[in-house]
């Protein structure tokens, strides 16, 4: 008898740790195979990978799969309790028995035992049918995918009519809860991809560059010509009846490669002018004189509207092959100028830092800015926790902080985050030169890192 009773333990314990390793298994694969990358498969099945191309199967019909592995957890799971249960709780009720427990104080031994062997299967269910084989796949999701897919291929056959009928059952009840069964879930949206990314780049598996790449890139179809423009105010233009040693002059001062070209004022835009057009005309002491004017060399204008999308203008600059367009606003005044640079460098970031040398660090502690920098960039070096309109300068939002335009012989005084704004130099409708005084440093506040002599 006792001989009976310890097979019968054994059998029991070891159906057991099969159904617990067959739930494991099956907890895996569905983390898994959820996991799993479909543009991935898609090129591995492209490749000959069969394995991959069943995953691929799987992947876009998950409701079979799903229904498969929900089928064995479930029985795995009831199974081994029931064979657990009753198997290991006989012994521990003979052996009571055989020392003269009887009666009611039997019946309660049984039912602690089952109790206790059941609290002790869960846990051993839950550890190693469900947690552990799910953080496995969790990391390696791939792996785990290829080690179970032709088990779970042939469960999914055997499984067929089963889940035929679950499903029509599944199916009958969300239409009676006015769910439509083949409506499919939302797709990601640019929200959700932006965290997933952000997420990414906090556990180090994404580059923060590239991080800033996807970001620029969907940030990219709504702006418009008027955010990225270079403004009127910091144009250096060529008069149309300048000559060419005049337009070069220009060029070595400023050391642009291309320049509207203007008649009588700014807002009559004539032309482009392009440094390559005066490399033909080089050396000028061996040209006939007189040397043309710029007007005999320019090129033809490129007019675009300030509303327009970057996006639309992108395409059309490639289409046409301009490099640099001139902005106009509703009433055909000059805007601005923006080139194919200006656009790229949304997308890709900065090739050459544009806040460079605007702001100077004097012997005596005190920083001066060009009011024509950017006050994003000035907020990111003095880490100050202000809003500010995307494209703003400095002098733009002192000019909205303080109310009005100060005169040349104004210096009024602002006070941001840790530091005090002080106007130095005005000119017309702009702020030349801002003078900021740092106050006591707090851990919140202080120029970044980046802060050196010049920037």
């Amino acid at each position: 008898m006792e001989s009976s009773h310890t097979t019968n333990v054994w059998i029991a314990l070891v159906i057991t740790v099969v159904l617990v390793l067959i739930n494991g298994m099956l907890a895996s694969a569905e983390i898994a195979f959820m996991g799993l990358k479909e543009p991935l498969l898609k090129k591995k099945s492209a490749e000959g990978d069969r394995k991959a191309e069943t995953l691929l199967g799987m992947k876009r019909n998950p409701s079979a799969f799903l229904s498969t592995i929900q089928i064995g957890i479930t029985l795995a799971g009831l199974l081994s309790g029931a064979f657990a249960a009753d198997s290991l709780a006989a012994p521990i009720v003979s052996w009571a028995a055989s020392l003269g427990a009887a009666g009611i104080a039997l019946s309660v031994i049984r039912t602690v035992s089952v109790i206790l062997i059941t609290l002790i299967m869960t846990f051993f269910m839950l550890v190693f049918g469900e947690l552990v084989p799910k953080r496995i796949a969790m990391v390696r999701p791939e792996k785990t995918a290829y080690l179970v897919v032709n088990i779970i291929s042939a469960l999914s056959k055997i499984a067929k009519p089963l889940v035929k009928l679950l499903s029509l059952s599944t199916n009958g009840v969300l239409r009676l809860l006015r769910i439509n069964p083949s409506d499919e879930s939302s797709p990601v949206t640019e929200e959700e991809i932006l965290m997933m990314v952000q997420e990414g780049t906090e556990q180090g598996t994404i580059e923060g560059t590239e991080a800033q790449f996807v970001s620029n890139s969907f940030a990219f179809s709504d702006l418009t010509v008027e955010d990225v423009m270079t403004h009127r105010t910091e144009l250096s233009a060529i008069p149309e009846d300048a000559t060419v040693r005049d337009a070069v002059e220009t060029m070595a001062r400023t050391r642009h490669t291309r320049y509207p070209v203007y008649k009588d004022t700014i807002d009559g835009v004539v032309g482009i002018l392009y440094i390559r057009d005066l490399y033909e005309l080089y050396p000028f002491k061996e040209q006939p004189m007189p040397l043309p004017l710029v007007r005999d060399i320019m090129r033809p204008p490129f007019f675009v509207s300030e509303t327009k999308l970057l996006s639309q203008l992108f395409d059309e600059m490639k289409d046409r092959q301009n490099q640099m367009a001139v902005v106009v606003d509703e009433y055909g005044g000059t805007s601005g100028v923006i080139t194919v640079m200006d656009i790229v460098e949304e997308v890709v970031g900065e090739f050459e830092k544009r806040g460079q040398y605007e702001i100077r660090k004097t012997d005596d502690g005190v920083f001066l800015l060009n009011g024509l920098m950017k006050m994003e960039d000035a907020a990111a070096y003095f880490s100050l926790g202000v809003e500010f309109n995307r494209n703003e300068t400095v002098s733009g939002y002192l000019i909205n902080t303080l109310g009005y335009i100060p005169g040349p012989d104004q210096h009024p005084e602002t006070l941001i985050g840790n530091y005090l704004f002080r106007v130095e130099k005005s000119e017309g409708a702009l702020i030349r030169q801002v003078r900021v005084i740092p106050g006591e440093p707090d851990q919140e506040t202080g120029p970044s890192e980046a802060g050196s002599e010049t920037w």
